[in-house]
């Protein structure tokens, strides 16, 4: 079965989504944005807690690095500030999801030689495209609940209201409610999914972003859902297995150091790994191959003998950095099947082929370009019929 980036326009493309994300260019520029989004969100959630007046040191003893989703602030301004904080650490993400389907989409137009700098670069200045298209489908949502709201005003007049509102609720009030459910849903798949429209699209134009995204969904619901649940299926499985080597590189490393450097080495590894929250939820579910399966390993036999030195902090932060690339590489086995499911949904739903465009980061140079005075010759040509 072949794996080059020529497209298949079909499943097969997508298939192939966890080989092609086994990439170190590709699982960097994921982790880079993933540990991005991360800082914004610790920056903004105990910003929030501050603001709410909590200990905020108690907090950080608490979670660390990873504070939960659910904080049960109480003031509506932490509250804000926390919403804040966390759709920029979203958005963060889907510039990473942009970034590595950016990568997918220039190989499959046949330029293989995307740089980690130049997708990185790409990602940002694609920014205002992603947060546009987002926030208008937000302010879209906005509209609909501001709509019904008036439409409860109407219940509030005396004697005609509630007939007003009985005799509207069928048409249009249950039909724009619809739209306003498939709207949400839209809103919130295009997490994963606008990022590759919008790395497919060569001139960074909110409205195309945002109309392929709603006719993907639309055009192609079936063939959409079953490339986004294998590649959320072959992410979590890909994910276990390189969690797995990861693990045993580690332990190989530490090992094998420490035979050469003695019982400091080994302290020194366990002293990096007790300042991270390996019982977490978050651990736990990704050192498992599956939710529901008890099928998963531990690091609890390396949990015990660490101490409080300075080093440990450092090496804390280089096992976190191999932790945060785990879940990068799932996130980049999720945006290249995205972009390749993308690739063959835009062939199905309107006969365009993506491989036949020209790449946006590179163009063919000239090879031995003829010297001055040697082009053809421009001599009259002789009419032998003549």
């Amino acid at each position: 079965m072949s794996m080059e980036s020529t497209p298949s326009y079909n499943f097969i493309d997508v298939l192939w989504a966890p080989v092609r994300a086994l990439s170190p260019k590709r699982i960097f520029v994921m982790t880079f944005f993933l540990c991005v989004a991360l800082v914004i969100f610790d920056i903004f959630t105990y910003l929030a807690y501050a603001v709410d007046r909590e200990g905020v040191g108690f907090v950080w003893s608490a979670y660390g690095l990873l504070p939960p989703l659910a904080t049960g602030l109480g003031s509506l301004v932490a509250k804000i500030i926390y919403g804040v904080g966390l759709f920029l650490s979203i958005l963060t993400v889907m510039l990473g999801l942009f970034a590595v389907s950016a990568i997918e989409i220039e190989k499959v137009r046949g330029n293989p030689f995307l740089s980690i700098r130049e997708s990185i670069r790409f990602a940002f200045s694609r920014f205002t495209q992603i947060l546009l298209s987002e926030l208008a489908i937000v302010l879209f949502m906005v509209f609909l609940l501001v709509v019904f709201w008036l439409f409860g005003l109407v219940g509030r007049v005396p004697y005609v209201g509630e007939w007003v509102v009985a005799v509207f609720f069928l048409f249009p009030g249950f039909i724009v409610a619809m739209v306003g459910v498939f709207i949400f849903v839209v809103f919130l798949v295009s997490v994963i999914l606008l990022p590759a429209v919008a790395a497919a699209d060569r001139h960074g134009e909110t409205f195309n972003a945002i109309l392929e995204t709603f006719s993907t969904i639309i055009r192609q619901p079936f063939r959409w859902v079953g490339y986004t649940v294998y590649s959320l299926v072959a992410s979590k499985l890909a994910g276990f297995v390189y969690a797995y080597v990861c693990l045993r590189a580690v332990e190989l490393s530490v090992i094998a150091a420490a035979a050469g450097g003695g019982d400091k080495i080994e302290r020194l590894f366990k002293s990096g790994l007790m300042h991270l929250p390996v019982n977490g939820r978050m651990a736990r579910e990704v050192f498992n191959i599956f939710p529901g399966i008890d099928w998963s390993f531990s690091l609890h036999h390396w949990m015990r003998g660490g101490t409080d030195q300075a080093a440990g902090y450092l090496m804390t932060v280089m096992l976190f950095l191999i932790f945060a690339s785990i879940i990068g590489y799932m996130l980049s086995v999720i945006a290249t099947a995205q972009a390749r499911g993308y690739v063959a949904i835009r062939y199905f739903k309107d006969s365009h082929r993506i491989g036949d465009e020209k790449p946006l980061f590179y163009e063919e140079e000239h090879v031995n370009p003829p010297l001055e005075g040697e082009g053809p010759s421009q001599e009259t040509p002789i009419d032998h019929g003549a």
